[in-house]
């Protein structure tokens, strides 16, 4: 009789130590799947603005191809040129 308690006593030992085992491998592999999903949702939100500004950069690429009022624009914007006859007005607040 002692030995059958005896055996069921290791026997819950070895199968404790087998589940703890177990939760900590798993626990090792969620974690990863989980840091894995959140890398995944960073990295897809980082794709969608490139997209977004590789899509502006294309129009903007056929606007100064096609477009002389664009050119013009960006002239004046950029390089603050005014055209011959024009007074610039600057206001300092």
């Amino acid at each position: 009789m002692n030995f059958i308690k005896e055996f069921y006593k290791k026997r819950r030992t070895l199968f404790f130590l087998i589940i703890i085992i177990l939760v900590l491998t798993l626990n090792k592999g969620f974690f990863n799947l989980v840091s894995k999903a959140l890398e995944y949702q960073k990295i897809k939100k980082e794709l969608s603005a490139i997209r977004l500004d590789n899509a502006r950069l294309k129009n903007e690429i056929y606007m100064l191809e096609n477009d002389n009022a664009y050119i013009e624009y960006r002239i004046r914007k950029d390089l603050g040129y005014v055209k011959e006859g024009e007074v610039e007005y600057r206001y300092n607040k």
